[in-house]
Formats: C-alpha cells, sequence, structure tokens
C-alpha cells in the first residue's frame, strides 16, 4: 500500500522475465500469428525456455497492444491480463492464488497510475474491497461483507497511511463506528452505539491500548462519564449521575476491584462524600454534612451493614459521638458532651427508642481514631491511591479543590 503503483511497473516486469530467458533458451522464444492481410494479430513467448507459450500479446487492427495473457507460475493456466486502449494499459486482472480464478483488479488512468483496485475476498469471483489511490497511493477503500451488499467498511489514507476507518456495524447502510489513526496507529475510535446518528461513546488510545473512554450516556451530547485504564484493566470511573452536566461520582479501582468512590451527593459542585472497599464491599463511609469542606461524619460497615458511627458535632475535626449498631439497627450512643475527648454520657436504644441513659465520668472512648480530615485532602489521597497513570485532564482537576469538576461538554 505505501508504494506507488503504476501500469507500467506491472508491464516492466513482465518484459524484463522476457529478457532474461531470452539468455539462455535454446529454441525461439516467441511466435507471430497473422491474419489474411500480414498483419501481426497475435505474439505468443516462451518465457522460461520450457518450450511451451506463457505470454501471449493481442493486437488490434492498429497494430497497437490490445491485451496480454501471461502465465506467472508457468502451471498452464493464464494468471495475468492487461488490458490496453490506444496501446496503454487501463486494466489488469490477476489470479494471485494460483488457481486460475482472477481475484484482483488493477484500473490505471492514461499516465499509467493506478487509481482503483479491486479485490475478492470470499471467493465469489467478483470484487468485495475496493482500494481507491490519488498519484499512485491509496486514498480510500470500500469493502463489503459480499459481492451484492452494500459498503460497510470505508477506509481512508492520508500519505499513504491509514488516517480513518469507518464501518456499518448494523447493516443500516450508515457508518457508526469511527476509528482514528495518527502514523498508522489507532488514536481514537468513536462509537455510534443506538445508531441514531450521534457519536456516544469516544475512546482513546495510546500505543495502541486504550486508555480512557468517554460517554454520552443521555444522547443529550454532554459526557457524562469518563472511565481510565490501564493495561487491560479500568482503574478509575467519573459519572454525571444527576445530568447536571458535571461529574458528581469518582470511583477509583485496583485489580479490577473496587476500592474508594467519592460523591457529591447533593448536587451542588462539592464533593462530600468518600466511601471505602475491600473485596468490592463497602466498610467505611466519610461524610461532610454541613459543606463546610471537613468530614464531620464516619460510618462503619462489616458486610455491606452498618455497624458503627462516630461524628464531629462542634466542628473541631475530634469525634464526639460514638454509635453502635447490631443488626443494622442503633444500640448505644456515646456523648462527650464537654468536647474534652472523654465519655461523659450514655444512651441505650431499642428499636430507635432510647431505654436507658446515664451520666459518665470521663470514661474512654470506644475507639482511638484519627481527626477528621479536609475533604480536598482525603480526595488526593485517595486518588494517589487509584491514580490510573494515563491521560486525565480533565478528571484531576477536580481533586485540586472541594468543588466537583466543571461541565463536561
Amino acid at each position: 500500500m505505501n508504494q506507488l503503483l503504476t501500469a507500467a511497473g506491472v508491464f516492466f516486469a513482465v518484459v524484463f522475465l522476457v529478457d532474461r530467458a531470452t539468455s539462455w533458451a535454446q529454441q525461439p522464444v516467441a511466435s507471430f500469428f497473422y491474419d489474411e492481410r500480414g498483419n501481426v494479430i497475435r505474439q505468443g513467448q516462451d518465457t522460461n525456455g520450457d518450450g511451451k507459450i506463457d505470454r501471449t500479446i493481442f493486437y488490434n487492427p492498429q497494430g497497437q497492444t490490445e491485451r496480454v495473457e501471461q502465465d506467472v507460475n508457468f502451471d498452464g493456466k493464464v494468471d495475468v491480463f492487461i488490458y490496453y486502449e490506444s496501446g496503454k494499459p487501463v486494466r489488469q486482472e490477476l489470479a494471485s492464488k494460483n488457481n486460475g480464478q482472477i481475484d484482483t483488479w488493477l484500473y490505471f488512468n492514461a499516465n499509467g497510475e493506478i487509481t482503483r483496485k479491486g479485490q475478492d475476498t470470499d471467493g465469489s469471483g467478483k470484487p468485495t474491497l475496493w482500494v481507491f489511490y490519488e498519484n499512485g497511493r491509496p486514498v480510500r477503500s470500500e469493502e463489503t461483507a459480499n459481492a451484492a451488499a452494500a459498503p460497510n467498511r470505508w477506509v481512508y489514507y492520508k500519505d499513504g497511511k491509514i488516517s480513518r476507518v469507518e464501518e456499518d456495524t448494523n447493516g443500516d447502510g450508515n457508518p457508526d463506528s469511527y476509528s482514528h489513526f495518527e502514523n498508522g496507529q489507532l488514536v481514537r475510535k468513536d462509537l455510534d452505539r443506538k445508531h441514531s446518528g450521534k457519536i456516544d461513546l469516544w475512546g482513546y488510545y495510546e500505543g495502541g491500548h486504550l486508555v480512557r473512554q468517554e460517554e454520552d450516556l443521555r444522547g443529550d451530547g454532554k459526557i457524562s462519564r469518563v472511565v481510565y485504564f490501564k493495561g487491560e484493566e479500568v482503574v478509575r470511573r467519573d459519572e454525571d449521575t444527576l445530568a447536571r452536566g458535571r461529574m458528581d461520582m469518582i470511583e477509583l479501582f485496583a485489580q479490577g476491584r473496587l476500592v474508594r468512590r467519592v460523591r457529591d451527593t447533593k448536587g451542588d459542585g462539592k464533593w462530600d462524600t468518600l466511601y471505602y472497599y475491600r473485596d468490592n464491599q463497602l466498610v467505611r463511609e466519610d461524610r461532610d454534612t454541613n459543606s463546610d469542606g471537613f468530614f464531620d461524619l464516619r460510618i462503619f460497615y462489616d458486610k455491606g451493614v452498618i455497624v458503627a458511627q462516630e461524628a464531629d458535632t462542634n466542628g473541631d475535626r475530634q469525634a464526639d459521638v460514638w454509635v453502635r449498631f447490631q443488626g443494622g439497627e442503633r444500640v448505644e450512643q456515646l456523648e462527650d458532651q464537654k468536647f474534652q475527648g472523654k465519655v461523659t454520657a450514655r444512651y441505650v436504644f431499642k428499636g430507635e427508642e432510647i431505654v436507658q441513659q446515664e451520666q459518665l465520668d470521663n470514661a474512654e472512648p470506644p475507639r482511638a481514631f484519627e481527626p477528621f480530615a479536609s475533604v480536598a485532602q482525603a480526595l488526593q489521597n485517595a486518588l494517589g491511591e487509584g491514580e490510573s497513570g494515563g491521560s486525565q485532564s480533565r478528571a484531576t482537576s477536580a481533586f485540586t479543590g472541594v468543588e466537583s469538576s466543571v461541565e463536561m461538554k
């Protein structure tokens, strides 16, 4: 594909065989046939000196070459047909599989440059793939599922290399898959998955590997999900779940498993909840309930069921309320009502009703835990644990502060 193809190039290759054979043949290598007026109408040539005609040149009444037939592999079957007009080659037909069946058609312009090439890819005897040329270089190809069908695959070339491939995957005559190439390598693939005439999936590639995928989930022309890949694995997924035109959920993965999820649950443009997962099960949740940029509530889970909570009610970043659950129901709540890091009150619940309460004399909290962190710092830490290592220019900006990412168009 990258070489210039001309009719002259093919013809000279044939002449070379004739010249070479002449050097050792011990008998005439050419026979001429005449009409009743003495005009040459046909010339037969033995190009390999085996005593058999393997190349025949046909002439028109003006003495110009009209057709050339050649058996290039000397099996007794013609493999190449070259047709001429006004003495110049205009079409060449090849039986490239040495079975005598034509499977390749080449067409040439007045300068002997190839303009299109047809190939039979399914053994039907008719072209199912057409390649079109300009200045001897391929610029476009069309492919069909069979000779009777309309084209379902189009390939476009630039400087002899593939630049774009369009495919019709559902047979409606319209392309719905577009692959873009640079220097012969795939860099982007666009898909119209709903066959609506609108692209709703964009895939971005580096070194031939998918690194990012953007999706329009609602058909409104806006990107509502971005997925990042490393190797064959998904490492991050950002999504606009509230249809507000900005990402409000980020999920991070490790070895194919969900490890963190970040949410803007209020839809106000600020990240407020961070979820932790182990073996794809939720184990902890941190919330910023008052939107001040700091978490103030932690929730702990066992096998997906809530088992404990701790909260900061006065904004000093320290827990002062501890809640214990059984079977998903609150059974005990401890409070540091003096905000001195000690438990001073205890409440017992049954069916969400207080059945017992008592004041305590500076008892120790049920567990020691780190102070509540800022949302921005926690999200930066989470990103570091699950970063994809790929191109993330849009989504990374979401972690520079507490506000969720800007509108995705």
